[in-house]
């Protein structure tokens, strides 16, 4: 590819439709690997809630799935929700934040006194458990656990 122009590309015609509807990554455990981590704020609906979450991209390594959705990446998410202590930072509190501390015991990232950071997510690989949620008609696949490789 050369260089790239985003004038050229806005003009760019096609003559083929865009998909509407992704078909979505069947449910079951998959071998995967992490992409790059993202932190978000959220607030409630109704405003009275707000807080921190990580989102963790994984990248499917199963060439069955990659045939059926026919896709060369297939990449499902992981949402985690993200307890805070009073400074603002990451509690590691008993029976806080259990859902990044089973993560990072599955990457094999979560050993007292090794120093830990999103960052050092990316690229690990791990047995994900993939299920579907329903959003009124549309199907989304998440990621609702994560093991270590056997």
């Amino acid at each position: 590819m050369g260089t790239f122009d985003p004038s050229t590309f806005l003009d760019l015609t096609v003559t083929d439709p865009n998909s509407t509807v992704m078909t979505p990554v069947p449910e079951g455990e998959f071998t995967a690997i992490a992409g790059e981590p993202v932190i978000r704020q959220w607030t409630s609906k109704d405003g009275t809630k707000s807080g921190l979450a990580l989102d963790i991209p994984w990248e499917v390594d199963d060439a069955s799935v990659k045939a059926a959705l026919g896709r060369e990446k297939v990449t499902v998410k992981q949402g985690l929700m993200l307890d805070l202590n009073p400074q603002g930072g990451l509690d590691t509190g008993k029976g806080m934040n259990v859902s990044l501390g089973r993560l990072r015991e599955a990457v094999g990232l979560n050993t007292a006194g090794q120093s830990f950071s999103f960052r050092m997510l990316q690229g690990k690989v791990a047995k994900i458990s993939v299920k579907h949620r329903l959003d009124g008609e549309q199907v989304y696949s998440d990621v609702k656990g994560v093991t270590r490789l056997s």
